[in-house]
This record gives C-alpha cells, structure tokens and sequence, in this order.
C-alpha cells in the first residue's frame, strides 16, 4: 500500500469521525429536558472521544505528508435541527452502527500498513463503546415505559 492510498483511507477515517451526527449535534444543540440527562451526557463523551480521536487521525496523516481534508457534513444532518434528544435517539444509534461500518472498512483497508491500521482500530473499538452505551440507554427507555408505537394489521 503507498503512502497516497494510506492517506486516502485515513482522510476516509477523519471524515467518518468529525463528520457524524453526533459532531453535528454538538453544534446544533438539539432540545432537551431533566429526562435527556443520561443521553446528554452519552452525547457529550461520545464527541469528546471523537474530537480526540480526530486529533490523532489528523497528525497520522500530516506524518504521512497528507493534508487532512474532514470534509462537510451531510446536507441530511439539518433535517434533524430544533429536534429533540428524545426523538433523534434512534437516529443517533442508526447513524452511529453506519459510522462504526466505516471505520471497520477503514481498518480492513489499513490492514498492509500495521501502524496506521492500530490506530483505526482504535477508533473503531471507541466507535463499539458508543454504541454499546447508547444502546443501553434506549433499552432503559423502553423498560422504563417508553410510549411504544404498534402498527396493527387489518387481515
């Protein structure tokens, strides 16, 4: 694998990262209430962790003599703005299985290059654990009473 190709998939890597529905709602700030705590506070660690983790993608490419290129978020993203944490919670775990996806191809495409392929493996270990959590917290919601929508079958 040449140094352009390592390059490419760690700008693949970085975009995955900065550009996530959780980076977005970082900046978006959707609404929230006392019940969204345990979300919230899911939210924040889980862009604290891709922030850091953005940095290292970002010094691994510099040291490859690449110029980090995040790119934009997806125009989809501003459909979620003035939503609710509530509501976006199974968007956030869709997109956050999508994005776990991604960094998975990353570490099979990494895989001729050991140094850079550990650290997305890193990432996508990181990925794993956000999702594992949120996960959890809608199990706890839906134990704890959640409104379920059923859709009956009129045959």
């Amino acid at each position: 694998m040449d140094t352009s190709d390592i390059i490419r998939v760690l700008n693949r890597l970085l975009h995955t990262i900065c550009r996530s529905l959780p980076m977005y709602l970082d900046e978006a700030r959707p609404w929230t209430c006392r019940d969204d705590e345990e979300m919230e506070t899911a939210l924040r660690n889980l862009v604290s962790d891709q922030r850091l983790m953005a940095e290292h993608v970002t010094s691994a490419i510099v040291e490859q003599g690449g110029r980090p290129g995040p790119g934009r978020f997806p125009t989809q993203f501003t459909a979620a703005n003035d939503l609710s944490l509530d509501f976006l919670r199974k968007l956030l775990i869709e997109h956050q299985r999508c994005d776990v996806e991604a960094v998975r191809r990353c570490v099979s495409d990494l895989s001729p290059a050991p140094v850079m392929k550990e650290l997305a493996e890193e990432a996508l270990g990181n990925a794993q654990g956000h999702l594992e959590i949120l996960e959890r917290i809608d199990r706890g919601w839906a134990a704890n009473g959640e409104p379920q929508v059923t859709v009956e079958n009129d045959e």
